[in-house]
């Protein structure tokens, strides 16, 4: 059922004239909470480069990005990082792990670094987000030995230790063969229902061949097709 709900993200007339993965010419879109949103296109096509800057990864020349009543690039920087340490978690194509932790302590670093939570809290929601992730029977193993596909699955517990309002999934499966690409993907997909978290996502299949809830895709910087558009002050939800 879809109920009316406010954005947990929303962008408005977004310009980007200088990035080399493509431009933006005025992109308005708003995220609705709890649902798995795809931005495709070609390689210039700006999906991309909307990613980073719904992100708050990339300034846009003009316009303005909304997390919930938040104006992210109103904000002096420093407030916009920990705006974005907070509130986002991150998946890329490259896992970006510690070599030196182990696969708990990868996870739970952000909860130190960031939240700033105690030990006890931080064992608690690591392991959460291991069972999550389906690797709470790795936790004290190292990283260095991890097949590529466990190695994004710590990746992916890592980004949703803090519990962020948006999952930003920039190319996460490029780089795994078809069976470990696809297990990763269905893993991201159930994010949104189980966790309640919106997952905005850039990848080279399809949103149909995902599954996703929702395919935006662009061209020249502007977007050419939204299968399920909402209004800019008002985004439905699952109920």
């Amino acid at each position: 059922m879809i109920t009316p709900s406010a954005p947990v993200l929303r962008a408005e007339s977004l310009v980007h004239r200088h990035a080399p993965s493509g431009v933006l010419e005025g992109v308005s879109l708003v995220i609705p909470p709890g649902v798995f949103t795809l931005l495709s296109g070609a390689p210039a096509s700006g999906a991309g480069l909307l990613l980073r800057v719904l992100g708050l990864l990339e300034a846009p020349d003009s316009g303005e990005v909304w997390l919930d009543a938040t104006a992210a690039f109103a904000m002096e920087e420093a407030a916009r990082l920990d705006l974005r340490n907070r509130r986002f978690g991150f998946l890329f194509a490259e896992p970006f792990l510690l070599d030196s932790f182990t696969v708990a302590e990868n996870v739970a670093m952000p909860l130190f670094k960031i939240a700033g939570v105690d030990i006890e809290q931080a064992h608690a929601r690591t392991g959460e987000v291991l069972h999550f992730a389906g690797i709470g029977s790795i936790a004290d193993d190292g990283v260095t030995d991890l097949d590529p596909l466990d190695r994004h699955k710590v990746s992916l517990a890592r980004a949703l230790a803090v519990a962020p309002r948006v999952l930003i999934a920039e190319d996460a499966c490029l780089q795994l063969p078809p069976r470990d690409a696809g297990e990763l993907a269905a893993l991201l997909r159930s994010v949104p229902p189980l966790l309640g978290i919106s997952v905005i996502a850039t990848s080279p299949a399809s949103g149909e061949a995902l599954a996703v809830d929702r395919e935006v895709r662009l061209e020249r910087g502007v977007i050419v097709a939204d299968s399920h558009p909402f209004p800019l002050h008002e985004a439905p939800t699952h109920d």
